[in-house]
């Protein structure tokens, strides 16, 4: 069977389970949206699919009634058209929900490009209109990367120049990519990371090692031999133990970074957040004496056996990364050329951490701070402002950009990484995936 009638076999059985099973659901959105304010549920605008032929695209109403008279068709963080309830829809992707009967009418499917307005395919070039071979989807490597586009948007002050001069080409790059090498498992894989968004993967990791270190110590705790009490005890302590160790682990910012991305500030965030859970445990048994904390033993095996467990998975992840970053790069530049913008403490800890690493090199730091230029953290000198980066030296001189700003300037952060999108290098913010970097060196 060839790809495509397998890929609309797909489409038509989960399609046709997804409108039955999930068919309550929508009829709760429905009723929310009409007791809102009383509009119609539904929301239908004519889209260009495949080869040009335009359809009517449904969804559930997330903006106020004729809001594409009252503006442009794109979305930004801010847009007062979005209602209270549309905010919700879009964040839990629920309004795309009627998108299903798109699927089994065939003008679209499960996974595909995106499908655009008409205003903006007519401003595609001869060479993106190659996109309109492949079938419009619900989801495409694009939306991933793409998940957070209205807060990419929000400071923009041409909403549609910015979207259609860096935005869009970014799109249609990653879905002619797509349509070179797509498969049906390439498409459920997608289908899952659009479901289940990174954090909740690592969110998940996470939860499956904390369970198990938990397991490991009353194992150890009775030498292998856990008796019946002693499972009906490790079962009521663990939802407890486990959520107040996640809830740490978010408090010192574990899920916000990727997994494969481990160094020593990582490890001081997970070390303080499991120390601190460790603390208010043993509290709770001193507070009532043994009865509502397993024993103290297994307290301080846990808090090892979580430390140590987690420490070698994100270990390993990084290892991994590097090896096949290695291998990947072994026929071309052995050393990897980057700058650090920023000079405070995370991105010299992050240039001093690189500079260990074989592969690696930290070219500069670049820092907006004035008094901060001719300056040599670590022996890596100071240049200037990072608009300097577009200077046609230092594009040629360099591989990637590390923009390591602390978390109250992220607008600047983003504002840079939109400024060097174009640019050859790779952009990457850290501790972020940064959906608008650029890859194409």
């Amino acid at each position: 069977m060839s790809h495509a009638s397998l890929k609309r076999l797909f489409d038509v059985f989960f399609a046709s389970f997804g409108l039955l099973v999930l068919g309550p659901v929508g009829l709760v959105v429905s009723l929310m949206i009409k007791l809102s304010d009383r509009g119609p549920a539904l929301y239908r605008q004519i889209r260009i699919g495949q080869f040009g032929k335009p359809f009517w695209i449904i969804k559930f109403r997330t903006m106020v009634v004729n809001a594409d008279k009252l503006g442009l068709p794109l979305t930004k963080g801010e847009d007062q058209r979005i209602t209270k309830i549309g905010r919700l829809l879009r964040k839990t992707k629920l309004d795309e929900l009627p998108q299903l009967w798109n699927v089994l009418r065939g003008d679209m499917s499960f996974v595909g490009p995106r499908p655009e307005v008409p205003r903006y395919v007519g401003a595609y070039t001869p060479e993106q209109r190659e996109i309109l071979k492949y079938k419009p989807g619900i989801t495409d490597l694009a939306t991933m990367l793409f998940r957070d586009e209205e807060i990419l948007l929000k400071g923009a002050k041409d909403v549609e120049g910015f979207y259609l001069k860096y935005c869009l080409p970014k799109k249609i790059e990653l879905n002619l990519q797509y349509g070179q090498q797509a498969g049906l498992p390439q498409d459920v894989w997608i289908i899952l990371q659009t479901l289940c968004p990174y954090w909740l993967g690592v969110l998940a990791t996470y939860c499956i090692m904390l369970v198990g270190s938990f397991w490991l110590s009353y194992q150890l705790r009775f030498d292998f031999q856990v008796t019946g009490s002693a499972y009906a005890e490790f079962a009521w302590f663990l939802p407890w133990m486990v959520c107040l160790q996640l809830i740490l682990l978010v408090w010192r910012k574990q899920f916000h970074g990727m997994l494969s991305y481990f160094s020593l500030v990582e490890l001081r965030q997970m070390v303080a957040a499991l120390a601190v859970a460790l603390l208010l445990q043993l509290g709770l048994w001193y507070a009532s004496n043994g009865r509502l904390a397993p024993p103290r033993s297994i307290l301080a095996t846990n808090f090892l056996l979580s430390l140590v467990g987690l420490g070698l998975l994100r270990m390993s992840l990084r290892l991994l990364r590097e090896r096949f970053y290695r291998e990947k790069t072994k026929n071309h530049e052995l050393v990897q050329r980057i700058a650090v913008v920023g000079t405070g403490d995370e991105a010299t800890r992050l240039a001093l951490d690189l500079a260990t690493r074989s592969g690696y090199r930290v070219m500069a730091f670049f820092d907006d701070d004035p008094r901060s230029w001719r300056t040599r953290p670590h022996g890596i000198p100071v240049v200037g402002m990072p608009e300097c980066l577009l200077n046609a030296h230092w594009l040629q001189q360099l591989d990637e950009v590390i923009i390591a700003l602390p978390s109250e300037k992220a607008e600047r952060a983003e504002e840079l990484a939109r400024l060097l999108a174009e640019s050859p290098l790779r952009v990457t913010i850290a501790g972020v995936q940064f959906a608008g970097r650029n890859n194409g060196h």
